[in-house]
Formats: C-alpha cells, sequence, structure tokens
C-alpha cells in the first residue's frame, strides 16, 4: 500500500486529504442523500413508536395487577426500546457503508472492514496485555500504511462472561446465574515493526481499583521483571517490564521513553497500554462510546459531510502515533 500524502509536511498533507473528501463527498454521496433520507422516513416513526409506545404499553399492563398482563407488560417494555435501538443501528450500518469508503479514499491506501482474523487478538494475551477474558466484539477496523510502516488500527470490546449455579432459597430449586463483564473496550492499534523484536517487552499504566479491570496484576506477570528506567515522566504513568534488558535497551531508548510517556499523558487517568510482540508494535487505548460512528437515524443527512470529516480526523489518529513514534 502507498501513502498519498508522503513527502508533505503531515498538515499540509492532511489538509490535501480533506479537500479530496469534500471533492468526493460531492461526487459520490450527495447522489445518495435521497436514498438515505428514505430510509430515515419509513424508519423514524416505527422506532419512536417501539421506543415510546413500548414503555408506555408495558405501565398500562402491569398497572392491572394481573400476572399475565404484567408478563407481557414486561416483554414491551424490553421489546420496544429493543427495536428501536435495532432500527437506529440499521440505518447508522447503511450511512457507514456510504461514508467510510469514501473517506478510506481520500485518505489513501486505507481499507475498512468490520471483521478481523482470530489470530491478531490472541497477540494481545501472548504479550500480556489484557485479563482473561472469553468474549471479543469488534466493531471497525481500518488497515492501511503511512510512511512506509503497515498498521491495523480496530475498534474492540473485550468481555468476560460467567456462568454459574445459584441455589433456591425456601425449597425452591436452584437456576443457572449468566453474568457479562466488560474487561476493555476503546482502540487497539497494531504497528509493523523495521525489524523483528528478540525479547518481550511490556509497557503499563497504572493498575486502579476500579477502572482498569484489563490490566493485569504485576505477580501474573510471567517471565519478566519491572525494570527501572531514569526517566520520570514515565515512572509517573507507566512501568516498562522485560526478560532481557540489555537487548531491551536498544529498543527502549531515552527518546522513545519519553514519547511513550506524552502518549500517557495525553490518554487521561486509564493511561495506554503497549508492548512489543516480534514483528507488530501494540497499543491499547481505552475509550469510551463508538469512535467511528457515523449518521443518525433522527440526525438530518446533510450532518454526514461534518461526519466524514471528524472520521477522518479520527483515523489520522494512527498516522499521527506513527509519526510520534519514529520522532516525527
Amino acid at each position: 500500500m502507498t501513502d498519498s500524502g508522503a513527502g508533505r509536511e503531515p498538515g499540509a498533507a492532511d489538509a490535501a486529504r480533506h479537500e479530496r473528501l469534500d471533492a468526493l463527498l460531492n461526487a459520490r454521496v450527495a447522489p445518495r442523500l435521497a436514498e438515505l433520507r428514505a430510509k430515515q422516513r419509513w424508519k423514524r416513526p416505527l422506532a419512536a413508536a417501539l421506543g415510546l409506545g413500548g414503555p408506555a404499553l408495558a405501565w398500562l399492563l402491569m398497572s392491572t395487577g394481573e400476572p399475565l398482563e404484567i408478563v407481557f407488560g414486561l416483554h414491551a417494555l424490553l421489546l420496544g426500546p429493543t427495536g428501536a435501538w435495532y432500527l437506529a443501528h440499521l440505518y447508522r450500518k447503511a450511512a457507514r457503508d456510504v461514508v467510510t469508503p469514501v473517506v478510506c479514499e481520500a485518505i489513501g491506501g486505507l481499507a475498512h472492514a468490520t471483521d478481523v482474523r482470530s489470530g491478531e487478538i490472541g497477540r494481545l494475551h501472548r504479550a500480556l496485555l489484557v485479563s482473561r477474558h472469553n468474549q471479543h466484539e469488534i466493531d471497525d477496523v481500518f488497515e492501511g500504511s503511512h510512511a512506509g510502516v503497515a498498521f491495523l488500527m480496530m475498534e474492540l470490546t473485550l468481555s468476560l462472561r460467567t456462568t454459574r449455579r445459584v441455589r433456591g432459597k425456601a425449597g425452591r430449586p436452584s437456576r443457572t446465574e449468566t453474568r457479562t463483564r466488560t474487561i476493555f473496550r476503546g482502540l487497539f492499534f497494531m504497528i509493523a515493526t523495521p525489524r523483528p523484536i528478540p525479547v518481550p517487552i511490556l509497557i503499563r499504566g497504572r493498575r486502579w481499583l476500579f477502572g482498569t479491570p484489563w490490566r493485569l496484576r504485576d505477580g501474573d506477570i510471567k517471565g519478566m521483571q519491572r525494570i527501572d528506567i531514569p526517566d520520570e515522566a514515565f515512572a509517573r504513568r507507566l512501568s516498562l517490564w522485560t526478560s532481557d534488558w540489555e537487548r531491551a535497551a536498544e529498543v527502549i531508548t531515552p527518546a522513545f521513553a519519553a514519547v511513550m510517556a506524552r502518549l500517557a499523558a495525553t490518554a487521561g487517568r486509564r493511561g495506554i497500554d503497549a508492548a512489543f510482540d516480534r514483528d507488530q508494535f501494540l497499543l491499547l487505548l481505552p475509550r469510551r462510546g463508538d469512535q467511528f460512528k457515523v449518521g443518525g437515524l433522527f440526525r438530518s443527512v446533510r450532518r454526514l459531510r461534518v461526519d466524514a470529516h471528524r472520521l477522518m480526523d479520527e483515523i489520522l489518529m494512527v498516522h499521527r502515533l506513527i509519526e510520534t513514534l519514529k520522532g516525527g
């Protein structure tokens, strides 16, 4: 893959991409706005009826106090808002399918998908970046290259689903109870390294009592030791682990440690986590919400232009990351 902005200053290259995006929006997206409006026209009233009518019907049925009507009321309370959410989800997917390919074309050398090889998630376990989980969900995957460096960026949710048998009370039979706990939600980056890294290297943010369930306890990091490095900003937010400091020092230079400290400082309280896994640099950036959302069932289609430019800025985050890691 090639990067159409190579050889330019980053700001100029990004400005050129935004200009190219405007041209593509006029040529490719504007003719499809009528199609998206038509989807809104029939989905909006149905979603409103389900979202508002479901709870209203549930209240009427449950207020009677009759057991059967209470059951129907509970179903209405659940299915109404769920149906409204699903209709909104279908519309957002349709809007994303129209806008996202145009954004990728404007950036250049970039492909978008909504699934990824499961082996890539396995790298997180091998690098000891995440605690135990048994479910993962991927919403958007962007794959490309910048400044000659291949990368993969995705929106990732990891969760742990557990099932246990709960003993019944007062002679009632036991029942099965299932719980799902979100372990990590945010962005996962994979950036190719210039050469394979021969030793494991792990860079961890602070493990808080609440809010960072994906981070392992220090005692669970097997095969590596914590190494202190003389960088106060790094030590304030991050810790470094490896099995061979002499070889790792060739990678974790003072300049690289300073870069990671700056990245961690901009990431907020929950920080960042990173690792070198052979030929890839892995980075976890916790984020809430849908980072690559486009359109909305109750938003004007004219707002898609604003959404497209915001989406481009979100994707270009990985370009800035690569430039930072390279010392730009």
